[in-house]
């Protein structure tokens, strides 16, 4: 490949770099093209950006008008404080003062191509109100509002819990309750399983709903109650409260939005049309790249992309490991560990280390049996007692048998030998670092303290600054228990003051050592658990910009994707465990974190496949037995959100008769929360329709049946080129 422009020659790299930016963006768009059609487009679109950037640059290079000192010291200084101020700036991207005139020669370029765009549109009048009436006059269909119903509904799911027979059987017999005259919304609260406000799903438009849904409501008129009808989810009864037919929105109302679209799209025109001219006259040679080139990538890619052979076999991909490299060893004791007592069963050893051989058999079947995304969590134990060279050794690994994928590295310690050297290496090799930090120090000192009894709070903080401070993916990992739950907001307020964004908390309850008919002293219970996760929720609901968090929590992250219908991240929050394995010291394999126990021992990486053994029929079976369940949460509504939470929390109180410990905390949650999560959900929802017409386009060119340019015209008719609408990448 080569391309020379108006007489520079432009490296092979920077297209490829521009490749890289648009790939995620593309491929998400258009996931149905394969692999080399997608190569073959953003080869052509990346290649345009390219010349267009280039032209820019060289344009800008030549007005002869100096930017002024001052204004590039000013753009420096802003830049320094945009990544956390001046020394954190220099970590973060391992710069050396030295480096500051190349840094500001690179900014002074930046200035001169803003002064140039802004010298091409500055004389774009603002569009009359006459004309903005004009466009809306020409444009209604773009100021209607869609066809919405109000409705509510009673679902009975048909799942690993219920059966289709159990759930027509359920749904028969409500709906000879409300031929009786019992009331629909009473029905909903206490009978279906996606229960709360009487089954009242609000108002939506087409799109949002699964279309064998929407066929039936939108079918309905105002007041009607449907028979049961069937959708992917099981058996439904829906009624309507109301429609809202297509309207126009009037002018008045949009007239300012109007003037301010249409005066940005005229600049953007007037650039667009100067860009065409520069290219026009530019001379540029393009030589594409060469069919053996092609070929190269297109073999990369595919091996990138495509699943491997195993994953072919079977029904539950190899997404994630969880490491535990140094098993259980750990320099610190805190009181409500449940993995200290895992030395019992590799009593033969009195240090566990993972040598260099498992390591490399780990790594390299994860990859090899992997899919698109492979993820490693490295925990304990410690595992910084393996030191950073059994870490880089990891990293080469990983770098030698990656089929081109997505590899991701979470790394969740203690906190207590992190220093400047790990902070750079977990910098470098974008690691995501949980740090184990209970709260400010009264909370966090109560049970985490090192083998000889000495306190840990001051060290820990300390090092959780230095990764801060060095541009380090942090997330706190707090353990909730009988103490720490009196202060959700003083622990909330004090992980924010750190500049910690990520948060996750786990409650803990484990059976009493002296007395096994009990749970421990530390464990927390579930009224106080449910008010702490009340508080924590406010708290970070009064966090939210403009309707968005800025803090995430992992529990309401995944309780968010179960109220849009998405498979949430928590593996507590599905249907089913069994979703990863872990990966012992020794190469021993096991069905889970909290089940590291013989009977749950799989097998042994030595001797048998990791996703083999993902998809055994003894790993099946552990995961299926989360889904059975009491009558109590079959028959509660808040079932769809919570799922009869961990099933480590099932058996770790004896008192319990396996009901989640925390059941009715998770009642008192939702029930405070449900609102506001609907909320939530309903406008994640109405902006997914936004996107309708761009997913149709989008769609056309996944099937082949239209072929669009980067800088062609936009099929939607908009008059924009496809680059500036529905094919924004």
């Amino acid at each position: 490949m080569k391309l020379i422009i108006n007489g520079e020659k432009i490296n092979e790299s920077m297209i490829n770099e521009e490749i890289e930016l648009l790939r995620p963006e593309y491929q998400r768009a258009f996931q149905h093209q394969t692999p080399g059609e997608q190569d073959d487009q953003l080869q052509d679109w990346a290649k345009e950006n390219v010349i267009e950037k280039v032209l820019l640059q060289q344009t800008a290079q030549k007005d002869p008008r100096e930017i002024p000192n001052k204004n590039i010291d000013e753009a420096f200084k802003k830049l320094k404080e945009k990544h956390g101020g001046e020394e954190q700036f220099y970590q973060k991207f391992d710069y050396k003062k030295t480096e500051d005139n190349k840094i500001k020669k690179d900014l002074e370029l930046q200035l001169r191509i803003e002064r140039l765009i802004n010298d091409i549109s500055k004389d774009v009048p603002k569009p009359t109100k006459k004309q903005a009436n004009s466009f809306y006059v020409n444009n209604k269909n773009m100021f209607m509002t869609q066809e919405q119903v109000r409705a509510a509904h009673i679902v009975k799911n048909i799942d690993a819990i219920k059966t289709e027979k159990q759930a027509q059987k359920e749904i028969l017999e409500i709906q000879k309750q409300l031929k009786e005259g019992k009331s629909f919304e009473q029905i909903a609260d206490e009978n279906s399983d996606c229960p709360g406000n009487g089954g009242d799903l609000g108002y939506f438009p087409r799109g949002q709903m699964v279309q064998s849904f929407e066929d039936v409501v939108f079918s309905m008129q105002k007041n009607q109650v449907s028979d049961v009808f069937r959708t992917e989810f099981g058996y439904h009864i829906a009624k309507v409260y109301d429609r809202k037919p297509m309207q126009l929105i009037p002018f008045e109302d949009m007239a300012d939005k109007i003037i301010e679209q249409l005066h940005e799209e005229n600049k953007n025109t007037k650039l667009e049309n100067y860009l065409d001219e520069l290219k026009e006259k530019a001379k540029i040679e393009y030589t594409p790249p060469t069919q053996d080139e092609l070929k190269d990538k297109k073999i990369q890619s595919e091996e990138t992309t495509s699943l491997s052979e195993d994953q072919k076999k079977y029904t539950k991909p190899l997404n994630s490991v969880l490491i535990k490299p140094a098993g259980p060893d750990c320099n610190m004791a805190c009181s409500y560990c449940f993995y200290l007592e895992k030395k019992d069963l590799f009593a033969d050893q009195k240090v566990h280390r993972m040598s260099e051989k498992i390591l490399e058999e780990m790594v390299k079947q994860t990859l090899q049996q992997g899919g698109r995304e492979v993820s490693f969590g490295w925990q304990g134990g410690e595992p910084t007692l393996m030191g950073i060279p059994f870490f880089q050794k990891a990293v080469d690994f990983q770098k030698k048998y990656s089929r081109g994928q997505t590899i991701g590295n979470g790394f969740q310690t203690n906190g207590l030998l992190i220093n400047k050297d790990w902070a750079k290496f977990f910098k470098e090799y974008n690691f995501l670092v949980g740090i184990s930090l209970d709260g400010p120090e009264h909370v966090h000192d109560f049970y985490r303290a090192l083998q000889g009894g000495g306190k840990t709070w001051k060290r820990i903080e300390d090092n959780a600054k230095l990764l801060l401070d060095a541009g380090v993916a942090v997330n706190a990992l707090s353990v909730v228990n009988n103490y720490s739950v009196q202060y959700p907001e003083e622990i909330y307020n004090y992980h924010k003051s750190l500049g910690i964004n990520f948060m996750q908390f786990i409650p803990i309850v484990e059976t009493d050592p002296n007395d096994p008919a009990k749970a421990a002293d530390f464990s927390v219970s579930e009224k106080e658990y449910g008010k702490f996760l009340n508080k924590l929720f406010d708290l970070w609901q009064a966090d939210f910009e403009k309707g968005v968090p800025k803090t995430s929590i992992r529990l309401f992250d995944s309780v968010f994707f179960s109220y849009v219908d998405l498979i949430p991240p928590d593996c507590s929050l599905m249907k089913e465990c069994g979703v990863y394995v872990v990966v012992e010291h020794n190469g021993d394999i096991f069905s889970c974190d909290f089940f590291v126990e013989p009977e749950c021992k799989l097998g042994n990486i030595k001797e048998n496949k990791l996703i083999d053994l993902l998809n055994s029929e003894k790993q099946l079976a552990f995961g299926k037995q989360k889904s059975n369940l009491p009558d109590e949460c079959v028959n509660c509504k808040w079932l769809k959100y919570c799922r009869g939470g961990c099933p480590k929390d099932r058996v770790r109180d004896p008192r319990d008769n396996n009901l989640c410990h925390f059941c009715e905390a998770f009642k008192m949650f939702f029930k405070h929360s449900d609102a506001a999560f609907k909320e939530l959900a309903e406008e994640w929802k109405r902006q997914q329709g936004q996107n309708h017409r761009s997913h149709e386009i989008q769609e056309s060119i996944q099937k082949g049946e239209m072929k669009v340019g980067r800088n062609d015209p936009c099929p939607c008719g908009s008059g924009k080129k496809f680059k500036k609408c529905c094919g924004v990448v």
